[in-house]
């Protein structure tokens, strides 16, 4: 295709959960999860969201998460990093993941205020460098989701840190912000504190050029790669809660967009999504589908932000 027409894509994913097991069975997520599968999906039914063969895998593992907790049934979630990287082996592209530095930190949403529980993490990246070392060595990358890296230069640095000593040949690191927490004074923060970008730069409820920003850029010295498509803004049932038909017609309007300015498109697809209660791994395909019929170019976020550095 024309050059004139190609644009850049970026998948990423946010490592909120890695297992369900590392929940007890009567836990608030664990309770979420069966809550998910037997009746929010039961609604997405009836209003033609997803269909009854979906429905059903859905409420064989709500009923399935006992078995999952006593290792009776293979955790669905822990197959959900693999699942990405078979889709992403099978197109030729690579992703970068963003892992949480510290388990059960919920951090704190501004100076002096905790943030909600559900925001930590219940597992221990430490307990994970074979899958961060595996991951670096076969193309992808690794980044950080920060917990407390917003709040100032002390915390950016304990939890860059804790990467390094799991990946110490790693030079150039990125971080994004759990539950996208940025404020003024974020990027100085992190460049300070020895990040080489970030890409906390997006909206939590909106898909879009923020800004019209069509391209990383600097912001208080640091790169800045802009979050364009997240899953949970048009999917999730507490955002826009939309049907994949209908989040594919938004997304595919923004694809259409990003041709005309050649644009870098970062997408976000949380790990979770590809397994029960969401099954929303057919529309990330769809996005690789799509990018490749463009003739558009697949970088990771270090990648893409390299790329800017060098061209310009």
């Amino acid at each position: 295709m024309n050059k004139e027409n190609t644009y850049t894509v970026v998948l990423t994913h946010d490592v909120d959960h890695l297992s369900l097991r590392h929940y007890p069975l009567l836990s608030r997520y664990g309770m979420a999860f069966v809550k998910d599968a037997l009746f929010t999906n039961f609604t997405k039914l009836l209003r033609g969201h997803i269909g009854i063969g979906t429905y059903i895998k859905s409420v064989l593992w709500g009923f399935a998460l006992p078995a999952v907790k006593t290792g009776l049934v293979k955790d669905p979630m822990e197959q959900c990093v693999q699942r990405i990287l078979e889709i992403e082996e099978e197109y030729g592209v690579r992703s970068t993941f963003y892992f949480i530095p510290f388990k059960g930190t919920p951090g704190l949403e501004k100076e002096g205020v905790p943030a909600s529980v559900n925001r930590a993490a219940a597992y221990d990246v430490t307990r994970h460098k074979d899958l961060l070392v595996s991951l670096e060595a076969r193309g992808w990358e690794v980044g950080i989701h920060g917990i407390n890296a917003h709040i100032g230069v002390g915390e950016a640095k304990e939890e860059l840190a804790v990467f390094k000593k799991l990946l110490p040949s790693k030079e150039k690191w990125g971080i994004r912000m759990h539950w996208l927490y940025q404020p003024p004074e974020l990027w100085k923060h992190l460049k300070e504190a020895g990040y080489y970008y970030d890409t906390t730069f997006g909206s939590n409820k909106e898909i879009g050029f923020n800004e019209e920003r069509y391209h990383p850029f600097k912001r208080d010295g640091l790169w800045v790669l802009p979050l364009n498509i997240q899953d949970g803004a048009l999917l999730a049932k507490w955002n826009r809660d939309l049907s994949q038909r209908q989040a594919w017609e938004k997304i595919e309007a923004l694809l259409e967009s990003a041709k005309e300015k050649r644009a870098v498109v970062t997408v976000l697809w949380h790990n979770a999504s590809f397994g029960p209660p969401r099954f929303w791994g057919s529309l990330y395909r769809r996005i690789i589908e799509k990018g490749r019929k463009d003739g558009a170019l697949f970088l990771t976020a270090l990648q893409a932000v390299e790329k800017v550095n060098t061209d310009g």
